[in-house]
């Protein structure tokens, strides 16, 4: 089984380097486009709140991604040892409400979970934050080629 792993420093200027590395990742396990655009999306919203939040802006602090195929799945784990996140007190955003009465914040969690298959958080006071990703490798046909 194949992993690639890429460990960058917590600077926004790094996300282009994330994102190369998971178009290359993903495109070696066999995600057709769209999955794999889902990913890099999702990869730079959380890498993008880890950087901002978890370290608070604070440059110099490691980010690993992990990426490999499980069972046609692509899992893609970012770590950090920045502050405990809790993604379930984040509410659900108001997408319906004006844009001047939105609360700042929370479309970046709503966005992975709308375009990942899992979004799994996990945290403990050894290893940090973890946040895993995961979507199919190959999107489920839902045509029937005997439709007429």
């Amino acid at each position: 089984m194949s992993r690639y792993t890429l460990t960058v420093t917590s600077e926004l200027d790094k996300l282009a380097c994330i994102a190369d590395f998971i178009k290359r990742a993903v495109s070696s396990l066999g995600m057709d486009e769209d999955s794999a655009y889902a990913m890099q999306l999702a990869v730079d919203e959380a890498c993008t709140n880890v950087i901002d939040y978890a370290y608070q802006r604070r440059t110099g602090q490691p980010v690993t991604i992990e990426c490999y195929e499980d069972n046609g799945r692509c899992i893609v784990t970012i770590r950090d040892q920045g502050r405990p996140f809790d993604p379930t007190r984040v509410p659900v955003p108001d997408l319906h409400a004006p844009l001047a009465k939105r609360q700042i914040g929370g479309l970046g969690i709503y966005l992975m979970r709308r375009l990942m298959d899992d979004v799994r958080f996990h945290f403990d006071s050894i290893h940090g934050n973890e946040l895993t990703l995961v979507k199919a490798i190959k999107p489920i046909n839902t045509h029937n080629s005997g439709d007429t």
